[in-house]
């Protein structure tokens, strides 16, 4: 269906660090800088990419001062990238790091770059709180006279939940049920060793300041049921369904992306895991910003002349169960095809770390089930919905 060709965009490493939960996780520790730093080790390492390679590094990240350029520049400097390697960070919501694949893949077919690191950084345990995401700097006058759509974009996230429950019909217990789901898919993921093959060890610290290795994701409960879920109230809405069991966790990650033409990595000697095809971003009410996959799903499979049915992998990043359902259902996707080592509901989401997560688990779910093409989307505050096309080639 699609031939290999010399210009083609591949991936020669797709890692993450553990995703751990905010605070009193297992990074709770350490900073966003230290742990784009050890990501970006870790993947040079694991890849045996020269860093003097790469040109530039693009970091997505939501939630740190300044962009986090300062920051993210520190990192990658410290990791040892010569000068040459230029940084620069990029805020789609929970969709940055999987935009600065597509950014970065556009800088490699314009010749700009040849070789790229597309990353993805977010410490919520330092930088969520005690804003949560929303700008406490908004000229109030400019605010009241805006349309409601426009107003919807500082909707908070978990009212978008309940907006997108109560105009769809989505459940509680559908919510519940889904959520429990995703956190039995992730445990038996976790105790295989299949996420072991998608995750740098991290070397953290704990309260006391003592060294401490993090290589799994903590906040996946495996012992979880639907009676457990159903005793949690609801967080956003009094009478709502929303709770923090079916919703996605607050957590503390990285995730990296390295990225050449197939005539680079031939020439260099590189074998490419997996062919980057594409991308679409489609835009959606900002109040109902988690329906934002079933919009962008279908803009990317027309785009390539593909359906539902030739994909043989959905990640789609949880952000809720609400609007996880609402989208699978509208899309008539096959649940099995769709999380199958569970989601963000139980690894959690790093904001900005989670377009490059849920790249790595997606093309380390097509190696282990040997299937050729995949799909990642997520929905993303203020009203959007991104989705990327893969080809498995390892």
């Amino acid at each position: 269906m699609f031939k290999k060709a010399a210009k083609d965009i591949v991936v020669l490493s797709a890692l993450r660090t553990a995703v751990t939960k905010s605070v009193k996780g297992g990074l709770a520790q350490l900073y966003p800088e230290e742990l784009l730093y050890q990501v970006l080790r870790g993947s040079i390492s694991k890849s045996n990419v020269d860093p003097n390679l790469v040109d530039d590094v693009l970091v997505g990240t939501v939630l740190q001062t300044l962009g986090g350029q300062k920051a993210s520049s520190l990192a990658v400097k410290k990791a040892g990238f010569p000068i040459k390697t230029t940084v620069n960070t990029i805020n789609r919501q929970c969709a940055s790091s999987a935009q600065a694949i597509t950014y970065s893949a556009g800088s490699i077919l314009s010749g700009e770059n040849k070789f790229t690191i597309a990353a993805g950084v977010e410490s919520m345990t330092h930088d969520y709180f005690p804003h949560r995401g929303i700008p406490q700097r908004i000229y109030q006058p400019f605010f009241e006279d805006a349309s409601e759509e426009a107003k919807n974009v500082l909707t908070p996230m978990g009212i978008t939940s309940e907006l997108v429950a109560e105009k769809f019909g989505i459940g509680r217990q559908s919510q519940d049920e889904f959520a429990v789901q995703s956190h039995l898919k992730a445990a038996k993921a976790t105790e295989s060793g299949h996420f072991a093959k998608e995750i740098i060890p991290i070397e953290a610290r704990n309260e006391a300041g003592e060294a401490k290795l993090v290589e799994k994701d903590d906040g996946i409960r495996p012992g979880s049921t639907y009676e457990k879920l159903l005793t949690l109230k609801p967080v956003f809405k009094e009478n709502g369904v929303t709770t923090a069991g079916n919703s996605s966790q607050i957590s503390d990650g990285a995730s990296a992306v390295i990225l050449t033409t197939r005539e680079n990595a031939e020439k260099h000697g590189y074998k490419p895991i997996a062919r980057f095809v594409g991308s679409s971003v489609a835009g959606v009410p900002s109040g109902l910003m988690g329906i934002g996959p079933s919009e962008g799903i279908p803009l990317l499979l027309e785009r390539f002349g593909l359906t539902n049915m030739d994909i043989g992998i959905f990640e789609l990043n949880e952000a809720f169960a609400s609007q996880l359902i609402y989208c699978i259902e509208k899309l008539g996707l096959d649940y099995d095809k769709v999380n199958p080592y569970g989601g963000a509901i139980a690894i959690g989401h790093p904001l900005g770390a989670t377009g490059g997560r849920v790249v790595s688990t997606l093309l380390n779910g097509l190696k282990a089930q040997n299937k050729e093409l995949g799909v990642v989307s997520m929905c993303t505050s203020t009203g959007q919905g991104y989705a990327g096309l893969f080809i498995n080639e390892d």
